[in-house]
């Protein structure tokens, strides 16, 4: 398994819908429901999200995000960084409280 931290880039905020924010949410949640995406976040200046992910190869990232709702719609894109994970956290649900 490989890890991922992707960085997702606001381009036009104003393509931005109820609609395609209820959309970008359902796909997320999907994607952490299927154990791809650990955690997903507003960066703190607005300008985009985080994502920590896995998948056996850059490839399946990169398919996963070229159906994102956001980037679908111009609004969002995305650089991705391949890291190797050496210290892992046992509870990371008690980390965030």
């Amino acid at each position: 398994m490989k890890y991922f931290m992707v960085e997702g880039r606001i381009l036009d905020a104003g393509k931005m819908s109820e609609e395609i924010m209820k959309t970008h949410m359902a796909y997320t949640q999907k994607a952490m429901d299927g154990g791809m995406v650990l955690l997903s976040g507003l960066k703190e200046d607005m300008s985009g999200g985080i994502f920590i992910m896995k998948a056996d190869s850059i490839e399946m990232i990169e398919a996963y995000l070229s159906e994102e709702p956001f980037q679908l719609n111009g609004i969002q894109d995305y650089r991705v960084m391949e890291f190797q994970a050496h210290y892992v956290n046992q509870e990371p649900g008690a980390w965030f409280k």
